[in-house]
């Protein structure tokens, strides 16, 4: 807690400010407001401490200007639902522009130029449920032949590693193949630029991009405009990757908003489904069984080709393994929301114009008055009607977002996440070197595993016990 003469200095100068939000409890702000609680500390963290010790809307400020963190279900669903037209995205346009183009939806000012680009967007058609179904075969192999590769390493860091293979997999997705190496160091240079934008201390007039951006910007968006203007000179009628069904479907769309779609694609989805891959298999690692039940759930689907009809009928524990990885340890932690210009009541108060808004979902998806057990990582919740009772989306889950403007890939990163589950159970045993809980970085907005190195191994199918269902699973493992 700031000091006496601190609190008085900000009471000095910004007590004015404080009183139209008395009604809400947050902790005492100091000369810097509660800016010390953010140093050095995850701000998912402070989030959820926030919500245990003051409760569901909390007001801090951040220097003189104050945020409201909402941890109350009833109001994010206000924000990010039936008001979601009076809450921009923050700043997030202006931080990841320069590496997304401005063709994405994802950071549309709401209203009319959101309906615009989402109406353009190939993840938003009537028709896409049926190409995501046609990608788990697709994926599977990829998948196959990227795991096959890590076994040669004896060590490796598994948030690359499977950023990687994510990276590879969404290839095959979007346009058919795998795209060489050297179009997946483009796509990280150009979201290291946007990561330093998103994470910088000083205005973004003075952050530089990294050495070598524009070229890797116009090497990384033109490959998918070859793919484009290629496909178009020879048409499939049976290609089933993304840029092919687009072009079947919705043939007038510019190439140009075509290709820089394809390729905003992979930083909607890449760095969040691979963290989701690290988390789950880090879970798993803690008590084996629950790792050698997805294992045979697994060997069993790996008898025929995948599908997505048999990954809904036959991999229940690989859904609740999926759903349980993004309910405890999600890859978003915090949603940014401004209100508007002009003064609007939320949550019983009057908002200065332009508050900060952060919504989180870490204490939501552990909050011990709806979850038993919360911090134990139990993939059985979510059988026996367990995913009906929170379907994504929901009050209390929702990793992926909340409302129309939640992720459009959303459905997408289930398709993959149970996919690449399954396959990489079947093939392979991804052991962790140690399962105490890994320390958390921040990346392109998404969290981050450090740490988490291990090994990845030839799984034989002989190495499978099916006698171990037959007693009772032990409790579930905690979780990180």
């Amino acid at each position: 807690m700031p000091n006496l003469l601190s609190r008085g200095l900000f009471n000095l100068f910004f007590g004015g400010r404080r009183a139209p939000l008395a009604s809400l409890p947050g902790p005492t702000p100091g000369l810097l407001g509660n800016l010390g609680d953010f140093l050095g500390t995850q701000p998912w963290d402070v989030c959820a401490r926030y919500a245990r010790e003051y409760g569901p809307v909390t007001v801090a400020w951040l220097g003189p200007s104050p945020a409201l963190i909402l941890n109350d279900a009833d109001v994010i669903h206000e924000v990010m639902e039936t008001r979601r037209l009076e809450f921009e995205k923050g700043n997030i346009g202006e931080q990841i522009r320069h590496s997304t183009t401005d063709d994405t939806p994802f950071i549309a000012e709401q209203g009319d130029d959101w309906s615009r680009k989402h109406a353009m967007d190939p993840l938003a058609q009537p028709w896409t449920p049926a190409w995501q179904a046609a990608q788990v075969e697709p994926l599977r192999r990829a998948l196959l032949e990227s795991v096959e590769a890590c076994f040669a390493h004896p060590s490796v860091d598994l948030t690359p590693t499977l950023r990687k293979m994510t990276f590879d997999a969404f290839c095959v997705a979007t346009v058919g193949e795998k795209l060489p190496a050297a179009y997946y160091d483009d796509f990280m240079l150009l979201a290291a630029g946007a990561d330093a934008r998103i994470q910088a201390k000083l205005p973004l007039r003075f952050v530089s991009a990294p050495k070598g951006f524009e070229a890797a910007k116009e090497r990384f968006y033109g490959v998918f405009a070859r793919k484009i203007h290629e496909a178009r000179q020879a048409r499939s009628s049976t290609a089933v990757d993304l840029m092919s069904w687009t072009l079947r479907e919705m043939p007038r769309l510019d190439d140009q908003v075509h290709a820089h779609l394809l390729g905003g694609f992979f930083f909607g989805g890449v760095f969040s489904s691979s963290t989701t891959l690290v988390g789950a298999f880090h879970q798993l690692n803690k008590y084996p069984a629950t790792l050698e039940r997805l294992a045979l759930e697994s060997d069993a689907l790996a008898q025929g080709p995948l599908s997505l009809s048999r990954l809904v009928a036959e991999a229940p524990w690989g859904e609740a393994v999926a759903y349980e990885a993004l309910r405890i340890l999600p890859a978003v932690r915090v949603f940014m929301r401004r209100s508007p210009l002009t003064p609007s009541r939320l949550a019983g108060v009057t908002l200065p114009p332009g508050t900060t808004l952060m919504v989180s979902n870490q204490h939501l998806h552990r909050d011990p008055s709806h979850w038993t057990s919360p911090e134990t990582f139990d993939p059985e919740r979510w059988l026996h009607g367990g995913a009906a009772r929170d379907p994504l989306g929901s009050g209390h889950f929702f990793p992926f977002g909340r409302g129309p403007r939640a992720c459009v890939a959303g459905d997408f990163a289930m398709v993959y996440l149970r996919t690449a589950l399954a396959t990489l159970s079947t093939r392979a045993r991804i052991l962790v070197d140690s399962t105490e809980p890994f320390e958390e970085g921040f990346f392109f907005g998404v969290v981050r595993p450090q740490g988490v190195t291990g090994r990845i191994i030839p799984r034989e199918r002989s190495t499978l016990h099916p006698a171990s269902l037959e007693a009772p699973l032990p409790p579930a493992v905690e979780s990180a």
